[in-house]
């Protein structure tokens, strides 16, 4: 069956990503079945979602930017000890990665639509998989530090390129499902690491060859071999990928055509790179990120040691911290879906930071080891939908695509400046409970939380007075002009909450 018949296509104004008219004069829409939709998307999940989210599990194993169960889990496994690590250098090494690889995060995300994802993000990861082999064989803490700021540089692209990728080819109602189902992998990986590092403590090695070098050069190997692979199957671009039938090719055409904010062929300006950081939306936005930031390195990188700090052994401290990630995956995963569902994202962040401002108080306040390795369940709650879903937020209110670019970079940019400050949050000489790092957690989750209620009463706010001026202009019988050049800023375009 020819694409023509197909799909329906009709006369009419065309509409933003809102379903708000845009423009204008006769201009060609299309109707395209939804069943039909929804089964070229399931096709694209599987090799694009798919693809994304096994190099960002590949990245937290290896360096890691969000769980670092490797570094947490070395920690534990005798690397300190073995390289002969002093005072706060093992902080000083989760440090280190992020001098180079935050000042390179907003520039890979502009870079992302000029280069391409699928060359971009394969160079890389064979890049910090190699890295990460190399990272087995370090002698000594100067090794150690190379090896973290290498890793740092070549995952500077990882997370605003997923970001944007997902900007650039989803509906708004469609990104929260897919944005979890690619951060979950983080959740994947740190379960992973755990029973992995498990499983290496079980294998007795040679003097030379320690459990911590076998995490290293293992899971650097596995990186080094999925690379290619991701270069053979992640499609080049969403309007041509190799797996879409002719039909499909033309129903992915038709949506770009309905959705002018995905802007997939907008030519980039440098007004679109300063209107992003102009923009009030953008600076809460990477404050909240710094904020939860912190949790989400702090929390996750030390966690092992926070757990063996519960009376357990190291061995079992890896097992023990599986089911917490588990957990944090099935309610990240819960938080996405409804949040797609009702439109909502502002309450779905929110609530989880409560979560995570409870579990800090009781793992801080509360002696009991059973109420505190509860109380480390209750804080994974708000560590990963928060991270996860808040990016999603981001792009959803930045209708142009290099707008959007701009400020998902720069706000990861400036919030990951958390990952140079955790180390020395989190300082060897508060273990094994780490009071005073968690208790800075705490005051900035609850930071977090009020960029949340600002940034929601002040879309709430604009929303409003947009639809008076749209209602008053229709009253008097001069409709108001939609303007798409100015994207987010038209009066037509509705923020989501």
């Amino acid at each position: 069956m020819s694409a023509d018949k197909q799909l329906d296509i009709k006369t009419g104004s065309s509409q933003d990503g809102q379903g708000n008219d845009v423009s204008e004069g006769h201009e060609v829409s299309a109707y395209i079945d939804p069943v039909k939709e929804a089964k070229m998307m399931r096709k694209f999940d599987i090799w694009a979602i798919g693809g994304l989210g096994i190099l960002y599990m590949l990245a937290n194993l290896d360096r890691q930017i969000d769980n670092r169960s490797n570094i947490g889990n070395a920690q534990i496994a005798g690397l300190p000890a073995d390289l002969g690590l002093t005072g706060n250098q093992y902080g000083t090494a989760v440090t280190l990665l992020y001098a180079t690889y935050v000042p390179f995060e907003g520039p890979v995300a502009i870079l992302l639509k000029i280069i391409g994802p699928k060359h971009l993000l394969t160079f890389c990861c064979l890049a910090w998989g190699i890295v990460c082999l190399g990272t087995g064989f370090v002698h000594n803490w100067q090794g150690l530090y190379a090896c973290r700021m290498l890793i740092g540089f070549f995952e500077a692209g990882l997370i605003p390129c997923i970001n944007v990728y997902i900007g650039m080819v989803y509906k708004k109602s469609e990104r929260g499902k897919r944005s979890s189902i690619i951060f979950a992998f983080s959740a994947i990986a740190s379960a992973f690491g755990g029973i992995f590092a498990y499983a290496l403590t079980q294998i007795r090695t040679g003097t030379y060859f320690s459990t911590w070098r076998a995490l290293f050069i293992v899971e650097g190997c596995m990186t080094i071999v999925i690379a290619p692979l991701f270069w053979l199957f992640f499609p080049a671009t969403p309007k041509d990928a190799w797996f879409l039938t002719p039909e499909e090719k033309e129903m992915m055409k038709l949506r770009y055509e309905l959705e002018p904010s995905f802007g997939i062929d907008e030519e980039f300006s440098w007004k679109a790179v300063i209107d992003g950081l102009i923009d009030p939306k953008f600076h809460l936005h990477w404050i909240f990120q710094f904020a939860v930031d912190i949790s989400l390195y702090g929390f996750t990188t030390f966690l092992p040691a926070i757990v063996n700090g519960l009376g357990y052994t190291s061995v079992t401290a890896n097992l023990m911290t599986v089911p917490i990630y588990v957990w944090g995956l099935i309610t990240f995963l819960f938080t996405a879906y409804m949040s797609d569902k009702t439109g909502n994202r502002g309450y779905w962040i929110g609530g989880p930071l409560v979560c995570l401002i409870i579990g800090y108080a009781l793992l801080i306040s509360v002696d009991n080891l059973g109420v505190r390795y509860f109380a480390c369940f209750v804080a994974v709650m708000g560590i990963y939908p928060t991270t996860g879903m808040s990016l999603m937020w981001l792009s959803d209110n930045a209708a142009q695509h290099f707008k959007r670019a701009t400020m998902v970079g720069g706000a990861l940019t400036l919030g990951n400046t958390a990952g140079v400050a955790v180390g020395q949050i989190f300082v060897s000489s508060d273990k094994p409970r780490y009071i005073r790092g968690l208790s800075i957690a705490m005051g900035l989750a609850a930071v977090a939380l009020a960029c949340v209620a600002a940034l929601m009463i002040g879309m709430h706010i604009v929303n409003k007075r947009r639809a008076e001026r749209i209602r008053k202009a229709e009253e008097e019988g001069s409709p108001l002009p939609s303007i798409p050049e100015k994207g987010d800023f038209d009066v037509y375009y509705k923020y989501t909450l």
